[in-house]
């Protein structure tokens, strides 16, 4: 998969919401956000045809980032991005050859 670094000018942050615990060990009422990764990336709006074409499989996806490989990616986690949180729904490595990663995310929480 030939791919272009420069492409790659997005800075995005990866992780989750997690159950936060206050001082004495109590749960806080609302949940924390816990940073996975903080990585650059190429973000980019899935328009006509790769729209579609992600529409009929069961991801429903409507943005993919390529980022370089990391194993702790996981689908369900988030990403954020200028002011937006989008949902990964799938994580996949096309070439097999562990040196990028496409995600294919849902926004959950527009700007």
């Amino acid at each position: 998969m030939a791919f272009q670094v420069s492409t790659m000018r997005h800075r995005i942050e990866i992780g989750r919401y997690v159950e936060g615990r206050d001082e004495w060990g109590d749960p806080l009422p609302n949940p924390v956000w816990q940073p996975v990764a903080a990585v650059w990336a190429a973000v980019e709006a899935l328009t006509g045809r790769l729209y579609f074409e992600a529409q009929q499989s069961n991801i429903q996806a409507d943005h993919r980032i390529t980022i370089r490989y990391c194993r702790r990616v996981e689908p369900g986690m988030l990403v954020r991005h200028d002011g937006r949180e989008l949902e990964i729904q799938a994580v996949l490595d096309r070439d097999g050859r562990r040196r990028w990663l496409q995600l294919m995310c849902r926004e959950v929480r527009p700007a």
